[in-house]
């Protein structure tokens, strides 16, 4: 009865957000924060740097050029992608999760 209770209350239980990177600029701050640990890795850095061209592209609005992809491993697993805007004097980040999920940020306005 009591491992029956305990499989009820799992679900009720709220996942934490992981915050990966916090990516400030002038006027917006752009959060990004998955719910997912652990996960398996199907996208190596030539395919996690394709999907976060394409989703960066249309996201930032800008023609970008490709500075850095990096597998980090903490607090989880995911890759970031380091872009410069198309006047290089700014950058930009993406971030794809091991099994090729871009991870959408929160944007915040600053004052």
């Amino acid at each position: 009865m009591l491992r029956l209770l305990l499989l009820l209350l799992i679900p009720s239980i709220p996942v934490q957000a992981v915050e990966l990177l916090r990516d400030r600029h002038a006027s917006e701050e752009y959060v990004f924060e998955t719910d997912q640990t652990e996960m398996t890795a199907t996208v190596d850095a030539a395919e996690a740097t394709l999907r976060a061209t394409d989703w960066a592209t249309h996201f930032y609005e800008d023609l970008l050029h490709i500075v850095d992809c990096e597998f980090r491993n903490k607090p989880t697993r995911f890759w970031l992608i380091t872009f410069a805007r198309s006047n290089r004097n700014e950058k930009v980040y993406p971030v794809v999760l091991p099994n090729g999920s871009i991870v959408e940020p929160h944007t915040l306005m600053r004052d």
